[in-house]
């Protein structure tokens, strides 16, 4: 059988609302009947497969609401912004590497140049790159709609394979975390079957240290379980820990007793556990020897 990959084989209605106040009252009108276009990356695969065909399709890439970065107490991304403007962006806050590593992972000149964070974060896939790090960042994202404005903390965020907490009438406005204290860092490794692939096995580490004393320890993993998820067994085990061979060898033990892999096209189960050990300890060297910086 042929799959088409060329053209949109359903027809809709296409709007590009002015404001976002325009594009709120679009979804609220037409709720599970829309889409919100972002970058396109991935809704527009979907609807050339015939897995997505909305009849309406609101296109939120040019609002001016969504495309704010700003970095202060908070660090404040607009869901809006495409990959290649908050990569560049990152790079020279020069703290938030984990974040970056994972952008600069996702694709091509190609997919930077269109896909946005709130397009990647509101996907809802699990083997997304962006979510991970964001996760040990403590990032929430806030949300909107016509009627009501929400923040939910991001590990709450995703509840299954391509599904959010997001309402249909909601769209993502931006993404915050606290800016990073002194003496925290993070560190994101990615497993794939080629470069800029969708992800085998995701994971990032941000550590506080204090000397040879791990002081607060996040570990998130993607594509490893039916959301991203945090690996908080491990994460109690190194809190207030000498860093050593040992216990990272205990804690990576952990990581893998702590998600649920799944066989897939990608990979098996039992890869994943074991490459889900062995980016934990990468990640965690790197992010530790960021930390003493």
């Amino acid at each position: 059988m042929t799959v088409n990959t060329r053209v949109l084989i359903n027809d809709f209605q296409y709007h590009v609302p002015a404001s976002l106040d325009e594009a709120l009252g679009f979804l609220d009108r037409y709720g599970d009947d829309a889409e919100v276009l972002a970058g396109g990356t991935d809704l527009i695969i979907q609807m050339k497969l015939g897995r997505r065909s909305p009849k309406f399709v609101v296109d939120i890439s040019k609002l001016k609401e969504l495309k704010h970065l700003e970095a202060g107490e908070k660090i404040l991304i607009g869901a809006g912004r495409r990959y290649m403007d908050v990569l560049p962006y990152l790079q020279d806050l020069g703290r938030y590497h984990g974040l970056a590593e994972a952008i600069d992972s996702i694709g091509k000149l190609q997919v930077l140049s269109v896909a946005t964070v709130g397009g990647n974060l509101g996907n809802g896939s699990p083997a997304a790159d962006t979510p991970p790090p964001l996760i040990t960042y403590g990032a929430s994202v806030r949300v909107m709609s016509a009627h009501a404005e929400r923040v939910i903390p991001l590990h709450e965020f995703h509840t299954g394979p391509g599904t959010t907490v997001l309402a249909p009438n909601e769209i993502i406005v931006d993404v915050e975390f606290d800016a990073f204290p002194k003496g925290r860092a993070i560190a994101f490794r990615k497993l794939t079957r080629v470069a800029s692939d969708i992800s085998k096995v995701t994971c990032a580490v941000a550590v506080e240290r204090d000397g040879e004393t791990c002081t607060l320890c996040r570990i998130a993993l993607g594509a490893v379980g039916p959301t991203p998820l945090r690996a908080r067994t491990a994460e109690d085990a190194l809190a207030g820990r000498t860093v050593d061979a040992s216990t990272l060898d205990e804690c990576a033990r952990l990581v893998v007793d702590d998600i649920s892999p799944i066989d897939d096209i990608r990979c098996s189960e039992i890869y994943r556990r074991e490459a889900a050990g062995v980016l934990f300890k990468d990640a965690i060297e790197t992010a530790w020897e960021r930390a003493a910086c």
